[in-house]
């Protein structure tokens, strides 16, 4: 079963998803931008794209404390949520939560920013969730309207950090993706790539196989719109020909397709990539 696939870190290329304020830290899972999240139950897989209304995602993952809560209103409401989590009377701390409160006017009509106090037993099952408690402090998470933490940074940062915090709703989709611990097949076409029916029928494929046991998600996008994405997948330009770029949680990039390709053709690549694992506890939901 191709849901038994072994997939060894050290032979599968990691894309820098987030280059800038990303954390590479285990503690806290993260991965594409952070793994922060606890995967959401399996759901069946689709041939075409599957879309999910914001709220639906959200609400899914978060606790039902006042900073959850309110985290979940604001993916109803489109917007973004910036999560400091903070200590008390820690210089670095302050400095940061200063930080936000000055941001606050410039990135409201954008995002809310909400501040968790580490030690707070109101917001216990939050840190839990974020395992805030086993990173460097301050931690700021910047999370999507669709429930994906996007960006996380773990030191004082100023204003135009956070202003240059938001990515595309498609960076984010992939995001999500990854942190329900899905495999992505990313299929990058628009108007001026060519052989986009065959690409997309194997994405389709793809994602809709039994093998994969509704472990697979497809995300369409337009390369000629998608700068940031592209450089996250390491594409330096618009590609000619429409592409996949087969990713695998946390963040492991198993390949890239150019051109007419075919599902047996991204399947054996998954299956070719997990079998030089040698942990034997890796997947479709990423290595363990």
């Amino acid at each position: 079963m191709m849901t038994e696939t072994r997939m060894h870190r050290r032979n599968v290329r990691r894309p820098r998803w987030f280059a800038r304020g990303g954390l590479a830290l285990a503690a806290v899972s993260l991965a594409w931008v952070t793994g922060c999240g606890r995967g959401s139950a399996a759901t069946q897989a689709s041939s075409a794209p599957r879309t999910v209304k914001p709220e639906s995602a959200v609400a899914a993952g978060f606790p039902s404390t006042p900073v959850g809560r309110a985290i979940v209103q604001a993916g109803r409401d489109g917007k973004y949520a910036f999560v400091l989590f903070y200590r008390p009377k820690e210089q670095a701390s302050e400095t940061m939560r200063a930080t936000v409160e000055r941001a606050k006017s410039k990135l409201e009509a954008k995002a809310v920013l909400l501040s968790v106090d580490i030690g707070a037993q109101s917001e216990a099952a939050l840190v839990e969730r974020f395992r805030a408690q086993q990173a460097p402090l301050p931690l700021t998470l910047v999370i999507a309207p669709n429930g994906a933490t996007v960006r996380a940074f773990t030191k004082p940062v100023d204003e135009q950090a956070l202003s240059g915090a938001f990515v595309s709703p498609k960076v984010a989709e992939v995001a999500k993706a990854l942190q329900d611990r899905k495999v992505v097949a990313l299929c990058l076409q628009g108007p001026a790539t060519k052989h986009n029916r065959e690409s997309r029928r194997a994405a389709e494929q793809f994602v809709a196989d039994q093998k994969l046991g509704g472990q697979a998600v497809l995300v369409m996008a337009d390369p000629s719109r998608e700068t940031d994405l592209l450089k996250r997948c390491r594409i330096s330009a618009a590609p000619a020909e429409a592409t996949i770029v087969l990713l695998a949680p946390p963040g492991n990039m198993v390949g890239t397709f150019a051109g007419a390709t075919t599902k047996e053709a991204l399947l054996q690549k998954l299956q070719s990539a997990g079998s030089s694992c040698s942990s034997g506890s890796c997947g479709p939901s990423g290595c363990q």
